[in-house]
């Protein structure tokens, strides 16, 4: 009985059912077949239990405030302003799309959010100035992982909660290796393009 779980999982699967559901039918239907129904009950109140914690509110208004800058017009801004600082250097829209992304960061504090908006503006943007799109878009995913490190962070506050540590220590500590994190690529990017015939 063991491996009822498994099996029902691939078989649910092999229907074509999608993974998400997949997951929740296979262990319902090893309980009710092993006769554990107790804990189908515990489920909702243990799953209530483990989202219903304050500090995970910031997860949902990190999304909003990343939603929020798309709609509202500060990526552009943002991607201005970035512009403004290092778009004269040789290969400035890549430049721009990793300072923007540093700065996206320092707001969003999520990777995802950080990808979407600069990524929608800053793909065509590069792609029209000449350079390819697979690099624009490596170049956009590359400097998307800077919007965890620096604060504020989706997951330093995720850790903070978890691991019972100081969220303000958390960002703190973020600051620096998320700006060298940025100015590396800013380097590799500069090594990069200077290598580049074609973009």
């Amino acid at each position: 009985m063991t491996l009822l779980f498994f099996w029902v999982f691939l078989g649910v699967m092999a229907l074509g059912v999608p993974i998400v559901f997949s997951l929740g039918i296979a262990p319902m239907v090893s309980f009710i077949a092993e006769g554990k129904e107790l804990f189908l009950k515990m489920i909702v109140q243990r799953t209530f239990a483990g989202i219903n914690q304050f500090p995970l509110m910031a997860i949902p208004f990190f999304i909003l405030a990343g939603e929020l800058m798309n709609r509202g017009g500060i990526t552009q801004s943002l991607v201005a302003f970035a512009n403004a600082l290092v778009g004269h250097l040789r290969g400035g829209l890549a430049h721009v799309n990793i300072v923007t992304s540093m700065l996206f960061a320092g707001i969003s504090g999520s990777a995802v959010a950080d990808t979407s908006g600069v990524g929608s503006i800053m793909i065509p943007a590069m792609e029209k100035d000449g350079y390819s799109r697979k690099f624009a878009a490596a170049v956009t995913a590359a400097s998307s992982v800077i919007g965890p490190i620096i604060p504020p962070s989706i997951i330093m506050v995720i850790y903070a909660f978890m691991m019972n540590v100081s969220v303000a220590g958390l960002f703190a500590a973020g600051v620096v290796p998320g700006l060298l994190v940025g100015f590396a690529l800013m380097g590799v990017m500069g090594i990069t393009i200077s290598n580049m015939v074609m973009f």
